[in-house]
């Protein structure tokens, strides 16, 4: 980070928070927290979906609650998010319907944008979706992610759009409205963060110790895949990375990474359920059997960087098939 910009940043984001942190201690003192952030700004927010026009219950988005404290060790610099240069929460300027203090960017647009251009001087702004997927771009995660595309789905969505348990409408009604108390809003915010329930890792005891892929066995022997090996490499990957565990919240969701297409499962259906050796006149657009095997894993060790095996070196997965003694 810039020291000038970081300084000065820091020095208002404490000013800020001051009477925050002053009031949640004496309003909730002894309540489990997150801890402190280096800049002195809450460690956690609910962000609400604020708006000029009356946002009724129930209708448009869930709020978000924003782990301050984590993302703030992972980014450079303060101005990634706070963009213009001054700490004030995203909803000052971006709004439900957009208004003039934020160029008319609706709040949605702001969290969600993928296309920001890149600016000339200083740093390019990053939104929430932005930021995540440059972090696919790493050598752990592109393994899986330049062959799966994550579906935007409810799933997807529930991972940031959650309700604070004990919120009442009235609280949601403050908050919409612009109207709640910095310390009430670091207690909920807080208190979701806590208490938000931990993935469930995948153990790879779950899956058989190796497969054996046959169903192509010609010039070559059958490929004696090692299955566990492959899925303790990823949930070492994940383990420690916030990231990944907000996002594979649900065991099943790395064997996704090579059963891309079948039904959510630690017992997925075999490749040969779907592809075949042969195209398909139903569905010439699935890759064949061999094709399948390929693109998976070369894709995924070109995503992983890993070196070996080469693509030309057939043999190292595929032993020379035994010549008989004709």
């Amino acid at each position: 980070m810039r020291n000038g910009t970081k300084l000065l940043l820091l020095a208002a984001m404490a000013l800020a928070c001051t009477a925050c942190l002053t009031a949640w201690g004496a309003g909730v003192a002894g309540a489990a927290s997150l801890g402190l952030t280096d800049s002195g700004a809450p460690a956690a927010q609910v962000m609400f979906p604020v708006g000029v026009k009356p946002n009724p219950l129930g209708v448009g988005m869930k709020p978000v609650v924003f782990n301050h404290l984590i993302h703030e060790k992972k980014v450079e610099d303060c101005v990634v998010c706070h963009h213009t240069g001054d700490p004030v929460s995203c909803t000052s300027c971006h709004t439900v319907e957009g208004a003039a203090a934020g160029k008319f960017i609706t709040l949605e647009q702001a969290m969600h944008a993928t296309d920001i251009a890149k600016r000339e001087k200083g740093i390019t702004p990053q939104s929430c979706v932005s930021c995540h997927e440059k972090q696919l771009a790493r050598r752990e995660c592109a393994g899986c992610h330049s062959i799966v595309k994550a579906e935007r789905g409810n799933d997807w969505c529930a991972v940031c759009h959650v309700v604070t348990p004990k919120m009442t409408q009235g609280q949601m009604r403050k908050g919409i409205e612009g109207k709640m108390a910095a310390a009430e809003n670091l207690h909920l915010a807080e208190e979701t963060a806590l208490n938000k329930p931990q993935a469930v890792a995948v153990s790879p005891q779950a899956g058989p110790l190796k497969v054996l892929i046959g169903g192509l066995a010609d010039k070559y022997q059958p490929n004696l895949f090692t299955h566990r090996r492959h899925v303790a490499s990823l949930m070492e990957a994940i383990k420690d990375d916030k990231l990944a565990q907000a996002f594979h919240s649900s065991p099943e969701t790395v064997c996704a990474a090579c059963h891309h297409r079948s039904p959510m499962s630690t017992t997925p259906p075999r490749c040969g359920s779907c592809h075949t050796k042969d195209i398909d006149p139903a569905n010439p657009q699935r890759p064949t059997l061999k094709a399948a095997y390929h693109l998976q894993c070369m894709g995924c060790h070109e995503g992983m960087k890993v070196e070996r095996p080469r693509k030309t070196d057939c043999a190292t997965c595929h032993k020379p098939a035994r010549q008989s003694a004709d």
